[in-house]
């Protein structure tokens, strides 16, 4: 990453209606464990699993990811904490469906953060610890949007087309002014 900007780089945690967005194993992993899960979910849901494993997506009981919003250049690169709490991999929506995945490389998605009002923001705009934001990518500027609500499994994208609604999300600030470095592999 070019000249990260650490006075408007922060680390948060994203929230989808109170709901914490996490790896999609994990989420799927909370859905197989319900007791009153039925065979046809079941099945459904570990079909799900072995397509889905660096998806990013949202459900209840999860431990939410930590994200590390870089920011250079006018827009953010998200970076996501992995098991070590190192921040090398990026949030992206790169692949072929544009669904929010974990990108293991060095062409990340960048991101504008939407508030309220629409305007494009960095942190000095951010002044709360938990602030409802939208997500555009990339220089076309894509809304990101949910589709496959509950009972089926909630998927991120820019993707307009493939239907859903536009998704707010809480953005949870934990830490502000971050200087980590975040070279990825």
């Amino acid at each position: 990453m070019q000249n990260m900007d650490a006075s408007q780089s922060f680390t948060a945690q994203l929230f989808v209606n109170g709901t914490p967005v996490a790896l999609a194993g994990k989420v799927l992993q909370k859905k197989l464990e319900a007791p009153d899960i039925s065979e046809y979910w079941s099945g459904v849901f570990r079909r799900q699993m072995e397509r889905v494993k660096n998806m990013l997506s949202y459900g209840e009981e999860v431990v939410p990811e930590t994200f590390l919003f870089a920011h250079h250049d006018g827009v953010y690169t998200i970076k996501v904490a992995d098991e070590n709490g190192q921040f090398v991999n990026s949030a992206s929506m790169e692949g072929e469906l544009r669904n929010l995945t974990v990108f293991e490389g060095t062409d990340p998605t960048y991101f504008h953060i939407i508030n309220g009002a629409g305007d494009s923001v960095k942190l000095d705009n951010l002044p709360e610890a938990l602030n409802k934001i939208r997500l555009h990518t990339g220089p076309q500027r894509r809304e990101v949007h949910t589709y496959g609500d509950e009972p089926n499994f909630p998927t991120l994208t820019d993707l307009k087309d493939r239907g859903g609604r536009l998704v707010f999300f809480e953005l949870k600030i934990l830490e502000r002014g971050v200087r980590q470095s975040t070279n990825s592999k």
